[in-house]
């Protein structure tokens, strides 16, 4: 009787276990940029894809900002799909997706970035119902990272050089403030000892 109470009892926890993994899966699911393809005129079409809505209410709409410094030049939806450039973001419109569907949207833009920069693209999925979600986090280890890119210099528009490290300013004569400062105690041990050498010679020669 032990043995068996024990298997209903792993049993139970299994499918229990197995019921928290489902229903936590639509959660862990991201909105993704799955890929990037440069196009040859200094644009790029970025590819956006999901596979979960909110529950049971259908994603209606999609808006996708790019980076400061990004031109948008077009977008795409799926079938039904509107796209619409508002500002920094493209916005699609359509009917229904639900769960489990893997629509794809595309995003064509002129990209401004240093190479290895990694460029987020902030997105709002939003539902029937009203609800949604921002993934806009900036982190990948966070609860709804931001869609990302690591910029190559094949996918950049306008390649922008790293900020160089800022540098202490220099006197006008090009000298550091280490160098003045060994330079004053270079003359002032020199004097100290022109003086003391001045002394020596006049107390041998003795009071005339």
């Amino acid at each position: 009787m032990m043995r068996n109470a024990l298997a209903r009892g792993s049993a139970l926890l299994l499918l229990v276990g197995l019921t928290l993994w489902w229903s936590a899966v639509p959660a862990s699911a991201h909105v993704l940029l799955e890929r990037a393809v440069p196009l040859g005129d200094g644009s790029v079409e970025l590819t956006i894809t999901f596979d979960h809505s909110c529950d049971a209410s259908p994603t209606v709409e999609l808006a996708v900002e790019v980076p400061e410094g990004a031109e948008l030049v077009g977008g795409t939806g799926p079938d039904g799909w509107a796209a619409e450039a508002q500002g920094s973001q493209m916005v699609f419109t359509g009917p229904g997706i639900r769960n489990g569907q893997n629509p794809t949207f595309t995003v064509v833009a002129r990209l401004t970035g240093s190479v290895g920069e990694v460029l987020l693209f902030p997105t709002r999925q939003t539902c029937a119902d009203g609800d949604g979600y921002d993934w806009s986090d900036a982190s990948e280890s966070e609860e709804r990272p931001a869609p990302r890119l690591v910029a190559t210099e094949a996918v950049l528009d306008e390649v922008v050089a790293a900020t160089p490290a800022s540098t202490p300013a220099l006197p006008d004569d090009g000298a550091s403030l280490g160098q003045v400062a060994i330079a004053i105690a270079v003359v002032a041990v020199g004097a100290y000892a022109a003086t003391r050498l001045v002394l020596r010679r006049a107390d041998s020669r003795g009071p005339r």
